[in-house]
């Protein structure tokens, strides 16, 4: 090592720092989509989630671009299993997309913001299962406490909250993927949105010719569709760029960000109803991210002490 050159240690917590700069910024963006998602409800959340895609790739080109990136995409899609890898969270984000705006056009905000809300507590649980991540005590009793609140949400509606468990549980697989699949974040994004590039293209053409589009009908409607696929690109650059810096659970700390945004909007300007047994579940929910919050400023403390003897 040079003199110039850094300490590895100083070049990991500089990467960290990275992450939890860019795990923010991404959760931010996602917080604001809700409302701006709620001024075209009129258009069908088909067409929202194709138009992501196909404005993400305009996006993804540029960046790939820009950072002469392209020469690693040829190489990844030379892999067949990065490809089906790719293949197979290209399809499980649109999946999650389609139904997300559809929960925020039919009035279920809340309970979409539910499905993130859990989605921190689902990271420790794929953390330790698939990434060997060790659950603490105060983690456990974090996912015990979000249980309890599911279940209160369980048996107050009389069924189970199937569409934030789905989107919470989804996004959750999406991200475990990402981490551990061998490309890097903007190429990795790149690839995803050029496999769907083509169908998309497919769908708006279709239905472009059944007149069933708003792409095109008005200004208002083809610049939001746009901006579906910029506002998309910067939130999952944003997050595929915190994933490779950052623990799989500590990504879960900042996951709260977003739903509280969501939830917020949904209650506070979508005017949807909150009664005593879902603001219970919500609390304890609250409860748990606090819970889990604590515990990974803890041991991050901890891994920090551990580290400066050995800096000394």
């Amino acid at each position: 090592m040079s003199a110039i050159d850094p300490p590895v240690s100083a070049v990991h917590l500089s990467e960290a720092k990275k992450g939890l700069v860019y795990g923010v910024a991404a959760h931010l963006v996602w917080g604001v989509m809700a409302y701006y998602f709620k001024l075209i409800q009129d258009v069908s959340p088909l067409e929202v989630a194709v138009h992501r895609g196909l404005w993400s790739l305009a996006v993804a080109v540029v960046v790939i671009w820009v950072l002469g990136q392209f020469d690693d995409v040829r190489k990844a899609l030379a892999s067949p299993r990065i490809f089906l890898t790719l293949l197979f969270t290209s399809l499980l984000i649109v999946f999650n997309w389609g139904f997300y705006v559809w929960s925020i056009q039919n009035g279920r905000t809340i309970e979409a913001s539910l499905g993130y809300y859990i989605n921190p507590l689902l990271n420790v649980v794929a953390g330790a299962v698939f990434l060997g991540e060790r659950f603490t005590r105060m983690q456990l009793v974090a996912l015990a406490v979000a249980v309890v609140a599911v279940l209160i949400q369980t048996i107050a509606a009389g069924v189970v909250p199937w569409l934030g468990l789905m989107l919470g549980s989804t996004f959750c697989l999406y991200g475990l993927i990402r981490k551990t699949v061998n490309v890097g974040a903007t190429q990795g994004f790149f690839i995803e949105v050029l496999i769907i590039f083509l169908p998309a293209l497919a769908i708006a053409a279709w239905m472009g010719g059944t007149g069933e589009a708003a792409f095109l009908t008005t200004p208002f409607y083809t610049l939001m569709l746009i901006g579906c696929g910029i506002l998309t690109a910067a939130a999952l650059l944003f997050f595929a760029a915190a994933i490779k810096r950052i623990r799989y659970s500590t990504a879960g700390l900042m996951q709260y960000i977003s739903p509280s945004l969501v939830f917020l909007t949904a209650v506070f300007i979508f005017g949807e109803p909150m009664n005593a047994w879902r603001w219970l579940s919500f609390a304890l929910l609250w409860v748990a991210l606090a819970i889990y919050s604590y515990a990974a400023i803890k041991e991050g403390r901890r891994m920090q002490e551990a580290q400066e003897p050995a800096q000394a």
